[in-house]
């Protein structure tokens, strides 16, 4: 009879320990408002101010009228700005993860609106997006993209150009206000075509083979290893967000 109490009394010790653990797992996890975003990438120039959601149109920069331009990216995250480590909330916002895509900004000269992914995030100020730049190489061996990160043709002074980026890294948007999440909303990923082109001058430029076609990228194709240095160098610079409730 004993050592039934005792096995009852040991029972009831251990199902009040689980509820008592339950109770503390609920405690140590609060619940965060969280709000849908959706965010996107096109292109534009750093000089304009239109509605966010307006597009481009005439897409002439300097001597550049661009036509096509292509960016193979993944590993795309938000990250808070000033989270309390005691408030036990997550601080990264993951849109993609090891999920790489090309995202077509521009065809035939018409500015697109690529969506990138759409999530939902803890409400909050965010200070940074981060996001990879990467060769395409999950696509056929055909496709002008493979073993690319950037392409971008363009027509200089009328001469077909291509400008091919095999660029690895990451590219890191800082805010020096924040970008406000509360509510759902679009935030829109945005390469200024102007910022991507600064510095470049036509005598720089060489069409190596003659064929009638300036092709810029790695292994100083055509001869134009300074013009591929100078957009390699511009492409973190001419990435923005252009729209936002930006706080202080």
């Amino acid at each position: 009879m004993m050592g039934k109490r005792n096995f009852r009394a040991l029972l009831l010790a251990a199902t009040a320990s689980v509820i008592l653990f339950s109770c503390e797992e609920k405690e140590e996890s609060p619940q965060f408002t969280q709000s849908e975003i959706s965010v996107f990438a096109t292109v534009d120039f750093s000089f304009n101010n239109p509605d966010p959601n307006a597009r481009t149109t005439d897409l002439i920069v300097n001597n550049f009228a661009v036509k096509d331009v292509k960016l193979s990216i993944d590993n795309v995250k938000l990250i808070l700005r000033g989270t309390n480590e005691g408030s036990k909330k997550p601080s990264i916002v993951q849109i993609r993860e090891k999920d790489p895509q090309i995202l077509n900004l521009v065809e035939d000269g018409e500015a697109l609106m690529a969506p990138i992914g759409t999530v939902m995030a803890y409400d909050g100020i965010y200070g940074k997006l981060d996001f990879n730049l990467v060769q395409a190489k999950d696509i056929p061996e055909d496709d002008e993209m493979f073993g690319l990160s950037v392409i971008a043709k363009v027509e200089w002074s009328g001469i077909p150009a291509i400008f091919y980026l095999d660029l690895e890294d990451q590219v890191s948007l800082m805010f020096n206000k924040g970008i406000e999440v509360d509510g759902a909303q679009d935030f829109i990923l945005t390469m200024y075509v102007d910022r991507f082109f600064d510095g470049l001058t036509p005598d720089m430029v060489k069409n190596g083979n003659g064929d009638g076609v300036i092709e810029v990228g790695p292994n100083n194709l055509d001869g134009n290893q300074a013009l591929y240095e100078a957009v390699s160098a511009n492409i973190a610079s001419s990435l923005d967000f252009r729209n936002g409730s930006f706080k202080e």
